[in-house]
């Protein structure tokens, strides 16, 4: 397991829209809005985001219990939105997962939002949590 620890400055109280303006995507799912993804903290905070590696394909129920172990917590959308914006070549490296932060569509579906780039292309989309995590991802994490 490989570990890569990111300073950033928080502001909660931001809208999802200026966050995801803010961080110049070349594409964003349309289901990424404060509607779907409201706040649950506010202020502002520094802080430092883990990007865990396992280095193995795992269910998000895995996921959670061994970064839980760690002493960690899955980031949250405003915390993966100002990753993206601060470090916007991490996401060209490698998936970043935030498991932080649930949005249920309308069939009951849970999705999670992750970064996704290559090239000069930088991307935030939702990823479907039926199905196992690539052990290629990275999951944005913060100490409890």
């Amino acid at each position: 397991m490989k570990n890569n620890i990111l300073c950033v400055r928080v502001n909660y109280d931001l809208s999802v829209e200026k966050a995801v303006k803010a961080g110049k995507y070349y594409w964003k799912d349309d289901d990424i809005t404060d509607k779907n993804f409201p706040p649950k903290r506010s202020g502002s905070a520094e802080i430092d985001i883990q990007l865990v590696h396992f280095n193995k394909n795992m269910s998000s129920e895995d996921v959670l219990k061994e970064l839980d172990k760690m002493g960690l917590r899955p980031a949250e959308l405003p915390e993966l939105l100002v990753l993206g914006t601060k470090y916007p070549n991490e996401q060209k490296r490698y998936p970043i997962i935030a498991l932080g932060s649930v949005w249920r569509d309308l069939d009951g579906d849970c999705y999670v939002p992750f970064l996704f780039g290559g090239g000069s292309e930088r991307e935030l989309y939702l990823i479907y949590l039926g199905h196992g995590l690539s052990a290629c991802c990275r999951f944005a994490t913060v100490g409890k």
